[in-house]
């Protein structure tokens, strides 16, 4: 069984990722997509904090990655913590990982929710979801587990995921 294991980690190590460079731009197009998404929830929103939610989020997904030492493959990520080779990178981890990483940052714009889909079930499946102060009636998802790394984002009604509120971070 060990040299099974052995021989598990030597060959998925080849399909480690590993972002060598997490420094964000400020011109990055998907910041900048991030960035609106946020502001267009409500007018009220500060443009600075959403410009700054999305810098961070999308720089801290990688850093993440790499704290986790993720795999090419979310799922195979999932076996690989499950059979004790990794210790973290379920979605969960991603999800509580950065959404605590977003509080502690003090956004008076917005509310920090994890939310799931399907819980307690093998569909499970969790994400943050960011929205206007005071709302949830909107909604951006930002989901690090499912690109590997790469920060999905999209909003809460356009995403294939049938969300459920699971808690309020704070």
């Amino acid at each position: 069984m060990k040299y099974i294991l052995v021989l598990l980690v030597f060959v998925f190590s080849g399909c480690s990722i590993r972002y060598n460079n997490t420094t964000i731009h400020k011109n990055n197009p998907r910041v900048i997509k991030l960035t609106y998404m946020l502001t267009s929830m409500d007018p009220s929103i500060s443009y600075k904090e959403s410009n700054d939610l999305a810098k961070f989020s999308i720089r801290y997904t990688k850093e993440l990655a790499n704290s986790y030492g993720l795999v090419l493959s979310p799922n195979f990520q999932n076996f690989l913590v499950n059979i004790g080779l990794k210790q973290k990178g379920y979605c969960y981890n991603y999800a509580d990982d950065l959404g605590y990483a977003l509080v502690k940052r003090g956004y008076k714009s917005f509310n920090i929710y994890r939310i799931i889909h399907k819980k307690g079930t093998i569909f499970e499946h969790n994400a943050i979801m960011i929205s206007p102060h005071g709302t949830t009636k909107k909604g951006v998802v930002l989901d690090g587990w499912r690109d590997a790394g790469k920060l999905y984002f999209c909003r809460v009604k356009d995403d294939k995921y049938d969300w459920k509120l699971f808690k309020k971070l704070q």
